[in-house]
């Protein structure tokens, strides 16, 4: 409260003219902005700390995220079954047997992609909009992640703005992006689908 008393003072002294100030009460004044100055500083280091706190917290929250269950598994995308389109542009015919095939609460998440990996190809990952009020069915399909298989038997799933909506304003990119270490025949399932 003290800050906003000598911003007012301040702004009392501008508005009016301040060349008259006896020198103890420009010493007053000058006191007083200094301590709101520093008060000032004080609360933006608390707020900076705040935060970090939370960005820490949440980065915490979003490594708990399976994305590849949350995307794949029927039970998690509310009816709205992904499709998974190759480099090449052509849809998975049979999602049925392709989501059996890449046995996904096999995958193991890691925390990075180690160095040194081979790219064997990618897959976009669409899902229509939510059905909004007065439609049927709905017209608009969203890219909502980036699926890229690699030799070495890994997969990394970028999620994008489909799946996010503007959270990526508060939460670094980064957490969008998940590592998973995949069994052999399902990384060669996978290389042989990409190809």
């Amino acid at each position: 409260m003290k800050i906003w008393k000598m911003a007012g003072v301040l702004s009392l002294c501008m508005l009016a003219g301040c060349g008259n100030l006896s020198a103890e009460d420009e010493q007053q004044l000058k006191d007083g902005l200094k301590d709101a100055s520093q008060q000032l500083g004080s609360a933006m280091e608390e707020a900076g700390a705040a935060w970090e706190k939370a960005q820490a917290e949440i980065e915490e929250e979003m490594a708990k995220i399976n994305w590849a269950e949350k995307i794949f598994l029927e039970e998690n995308n509310h009816g709205k079954p992904v499709r998974v389109i190759k480099s090449d542009g052509m849809a998975v015919e049979d999602m049925d047997a392709f989501l059996k095939d890449i046995q996904v609460s096999d995958w193991t998440k890691v925390d990075a992609l180690p160095e040194d990996v081979t790219e064997s190809g990618t897959f976009a990952l669409r899902q229509n909009a939510t059905i909004e009020l007065g439609e049927t069915v709905s017209n608009t399909d969203y890219k909502i992640a980036q699926m890229t298989v690699y030799e070495e038997g890994y997969v990394t799933l970028e999620i994008l703005d489909g799946m996010t909506k503007y959270l990526d304003i508060l939460i670094p990119k980064e957490n969008f992006v998940a590592v998973y270490q995949v069994p052999e025949d399902v990384a060669a399932y996978l290389q042989a689908c990409a190809a």
